[in-house]
């Protein structure tokens, strides 16, 4: 089965997710950007557009910037097309976790939930981080 990673956002957010999300994986997935509100077209169409040029049996993992956002609640209206997955909050750990997943079957939903749960584990206060110093090294 062939996957599609969809990085949608308001604004810029997903280009640059995409730009180094490839960087990183080294364009080891399929990798799509929509940046809403960048040219006042409604980003509805823009929704339906990308996804109408998908053919029904590609696997979608689609990562949006916000819940409660419109580019969000536009690719909502997706969810129960088959072989679809819709991730709200996306980040680089996400997104390149699941770059790197194996492409030679179905991205379980259970395993979306694991990728999702290490990918929050990713998000880390730094400045109450315990250092530990090893002498050896100085």
């Amino acid at each position: 089965m062939t996957r599609k990673i969809i990085l949608a956002s308001h604004h810029k957010l997903a280009t640059g997710l995409a730009d180094t999300l490839n960087f990183i994986s080294n364009n080891a997935a399929d990798v799509t950007d929509l940046s809403a509100y960048m040219d006042n077209q409604p980003v509805d169409k823009q929704v339906k557009e990308l996804m109408g040029g998908i053919a029904p049996d590609i696997e979608v993992i689609i990562l949006t910037d916000m819940l409660a956002g419109s580019v969000n609640q536009q690719f909502f209206n997706y969810r129960e097309r088959p072989h679809t997955h819709i991730i709200s909050g996306m980040n680089l750990p996400l997104a390149l976790a699941i770059a790197l997943e194996p492409q030679d079957h179905e991205i379980s939903s259970k395993r979306i939930e694991e990728l999702v749960e290490e990918a929050k584990d990713a998000i880390v206060y730094v400045n109450e981080m315990k250092v530990e110093v090893d002498d050896d090294d100085e």
